[in-house]
């Protein structure tokens, strides 16, 4: 599945995502605050900023 969430804050969608065994093949992400930003791609590297 690809995914595009706007107003991403942490990916907490990944999360659920994740949780539900739903499977990611891209997820693309729109968010302006730098630090959630900063914790998205910790916890998620392959997930793409827009």
């Amino acid at each position: 599945m690809r995914v595009l969430s706007l107003f991403d804050g942490m990916s907490c969608g990944r999360v659920a995502l994740e949780r539900a065994n739903i499977k990611v093949d891209a997820y693309y992400a729109s968010e302006i605050d730098k630090y959630a930003i900063l914790i998205a791609h910790k916890n998620y590297p392959d997930t793409i900023q827009l």
